[in-house]
């Protein structure tokens, strides 16, 4: 049976009121109630469930009821406010409204004082994963926690076997792993069928209606034991011993006692441990990382028995130079360590081995630097460090109107000429003086946008010379120098107003629910403002915007960008005009386009594995499609009437990645784009982010190009694709 919802929040240490009389939320004093009628994913009623209300913000319990035999329910005396309702019917898996799994993602229900809330619910479709656990000997094992884990999805389910060793977990169809924790006060997972590794575990295939069987019997254990001394041999007391498997799966903590020693009790199988105390870390057997810690086995009824020392420590004595002018940098910090203008800084207390150094400049003048150094026990080691020299800009952020600055404002550098990057992250923010400096940055020319939070009543800009726009070309350009502090623009900020809209599809007139719409393409690490989202009508509101005109961009699955009008790029979309206090309109019908493909392999013929792949209008710069590749192939979709150029950021079969543009010197040869030469710049796998975008237009002194600028190299999408282009690159 399944673990319901006031238990499990109760063994989770979340403060539940469970009593005679429910535990009501700080609301008004008149009460209102929940009735309605919950069905089975077949549509009959669902007698004897039972439905538990919770405040929507404290997670107390409040009141509860069970079905009648129609599968009606009421729960009466609710004060006034807002509730997460959840349903527990026998042979189905918990589920809040509306056919939620978690309580996280619960669609909250509104009670009014002296009305009657109507929540109907249907249970959703379900099968049963079923078994029998035993132990070594073959003896059923009583009371054990079972967990039903979706493969691909976070859906969760539970159940306890009986007497027997018996258990029976509804869930939803899909495919889980089944995970019991054998061991009394122990949180070490063991996956079904008797496997400690979640790789190797199986996938149980349920679908609605089916009844699956998952036995296994429960791996015998052993002991993990050892003495802890300090490099010269002396018992450690207090250090944290943590087990684990060696794909990092669970196993168990221990901390050392008075003398040094530990046990811990583990399941049969192989294990990598550490030992902590404070900053210092270690691995078995005296090493500095996970990788190469020794592995240790534990045997069915033994105790394998080891014994480990602190490392000998070491320190590194640190200088830094500027990597231009090789010129000594006074301040600069070694994580929590800092020259304090002296030039130089000494870390002690490092283990011996291979360490990476974090490097910074405090005042912002230098980019950080992250450097390599052995560390020798009872030596110092001296190194220098380059630190490259950075820009900043500085402004301050003021209400146009009345001159008083404005806190918890966020200004943003973007690229002069390629808008669709921002320069350094998400920006800088405002202190309580309306102050900020932006950076670190690199040399060069920044337009700013500023992002007021949405609650203060002001609206987003791009900066201009007297005050904010919705155009970028109109925005001011900043020239910041390497070391130097640049000032920008004052900041004047405008109260809000808001667009709002319905997204349907082109050819059916259908809305389109979840399409985004926003004031720049998006994309991860990438995008203006938060945007909107439209909801099951295919309507969005979209607030917080300055009282300019505003070009809007539209996207959603399965359809490519489009701007505000029908537009192909920012610079033609249709500008809408917000005014302060008011409410614009915009719809949009999207189109489906012409599907942009192709395949990414080295000059050898090899596909790359997987990485993004990018289209961008060639006359802004905009991201105007994107994909995911997985298997060296790729799909997109673009819309007709636009030219576009390709760039990329994949990693080969040896988790090389190579990030670039395509074409740097196209020709077309009977429909496939081909560039041999292309060549793409090759570094350690790390996060994906885009590259960056072939610079657009700069018009001079911020104004409105006469006529746009068409990228050397690019592509015009056809109305009837596909348009296919083959990306080859140049590896090491």
């Amino acid at each position: 049976m399944g673990t319901p919802f006031l238990r499990r929040v109760t063994l989770a240490g979340v403060l539940v009121a469970v009593a005679a009389v429910p535990a009501a939320p700080a609301h008004a004093a008149a009460t209102g109630s929940i009735t309605g009628r919950l069905t089975t994913s077949t549509g009959a009623p669902a007698a004897d469930a039972w439905v538990s209300i919770v405040d929507s913000e404290s997670w107390n319990y409040v009141g509860n009821a069970t079905t009648d035999a129609t599968g009606g329910y009421t729960v009466a005396n609710l004060a006034a406010g807002s509730y997460l309702i959840s349903f527990q019917a026998p042979d189905n898996p918990e589920q809040y409204y509306h056919q939620r799994s978690r309580i996280s993602d619960a669609d909250p229900v509104t009670v009014a004082a002296g009305k009657a809330t109507r929540v109907d619910e249907q249970l959703r479709p379900t099968g049963v994963i079923t078994g029998q656990i035993t132990d070594a000997a073959g003896a059923p094992v009583p009371d054990l926690s079972i967990t039903g884990r979706g493969v691909e999805t976070m859906e969760l389910s539970w159940a306890l076997t009986d007497d027997q060793g018996r258990y029976r977990m509804p869930v939803i169809p899909g495919r889980y792993h089944v995970e019991l924790q054998p061991i009394r006060d122990s949180y070490q997972t063991q996956y079904v069928p008797g496997t400690l590794d979640e790789t190797a575990a199986t996938a149980f295939e349920v679908g609605a209606g089916q009844e699956v069987t998952a036995d296994d019997r429960v791996l015998p254990t052993g002991h993990l034991a050892g003495r802890f001394t300090t490099a010269t041999g002396q018992p450690a007391a207090n250090v944290d011993v943590d087990v684990f498997t060696p794909r990092w799966g669970t196993g168990a903590w221990a901390r050392t006692d008075a003398a040094g020693n530990f046990d811990v009790t583990l399941l049969v199988g192989s294990y990598k441990m550490n030992f902590s105390a404070g900053e210092r870390l270690q691995y078995y057997r005296q090493k500095l990382t996970f990788e190469e810690a020794d592995t240790v086995t534990v045997e069915a009824g033994r105790t394998t028995s080891i014994n480990e020392s602190w490392l000998p420590t070491g320190s590194v004595r640190v200088k830094a130079v500027d990597s231009g002018t090789g010129a000594a940098v006074a301040n600069f910090c070694v994580s929590d360590t800092c020259s304090k203008g002296t030039g130089v800084a000494t870390v002690t207390g490092l283990a011996q081995g291979r360490h990476e150094i974090y490097v910074y400049a405090p005042n912002g003048d230098y980019f950080s630097a992250d450097q390599t150094v052995d560390v020798v026990g009872n030596q110092t080691v001296e190194v220098t460090v380059k630190l490259r020299p950075a820009a900043r800009i500085s402004t301050t952020v003021v209400d146009r109107a009345t001159g008083r600055a404005v806190a918890n404002v966020c200004v943003v550098p973007y690229r002069a000429g390629a808008p669709t990057y921002r320069a350094d992250g998400y920006g800088d923010c405002t202190d309580a003086a309306g102050k900020v400096t932006i950076g670190l940055l690199e040399a060069g020319s920044y337009q700013l946008y500023a992002d007021p939070r949405r609650e203060s009543g002001y609206g987003l800009q791009w900066v201009g010379a007297t005050g904010g726009t919705g155009d970028q070309r109109q925005a001011v350009t900043v020239t910041a120098g390497l070391r130097t502090l640049t000032a920008g623009p004052a900041i004047k900020l405008d109260k809000a107003g808001a667009i709002t809209g319905r997204v349907t599809d082109a050819g059916t007139n259908a809305p389109l629910v979840g399409a985004n719409v926003n004031l720049l393409t998006v994309h991860p690490g990438v995008g203006a403002g938060d945007g909107a989202e439209t909801d099951s009508t295919g309507r969005y509101r979209f607030d917080g915007l300055g009282p300019y005109e505003w070009p809007l961009v539209f996207d959603a699955h399965g359809y490519p960008a489009m701007w505000s009008g029908g537009a192909t790029n920012r610079y033609d979309a249709t500008r809408v005009k917000v005014t302060a206090g008011g409410t614009a309109s915009q719809d949009a019908a999207l189109r489906v386009g012409t599907e942009v493909t192709g395949a990414v392999k080295d000059k050898s013929g090899t596909p790359f594995g997987s990485g993004y792949i990018l289209a961008h209008n060639s006359v802004t710069g905009d991201i105007v499609g994107s994909c995911w590749m997985d298997d060296g192939h790729y799909s997109l979709r673009a819309l007709a009437g636009q030219s576009v150029y390709l760039t990329y950021d994949v990693f080969d079969a040896n988790d090389r990645q190579y990030s670039g543009q395509w074409p740097a010197a196209p020709s077309m040869r009977g429909g496939v784009a081909s560039d041999p030469g292309a060549t793409g710049a090759a570094g350690p796998r790390g996060a994906v982010s885009p590259a960056p975008a072939r610079p657009g237009p700069r018009p001079a002194g911020g104004g409105v190009p006469n006529q746009p600028w068409q990228s050397p190299g690019s592509f015009p999408v056809p109305a009837n694709g596909p348009l296919v282009i083959d990306i080859t690159i140049q590896t090491n």
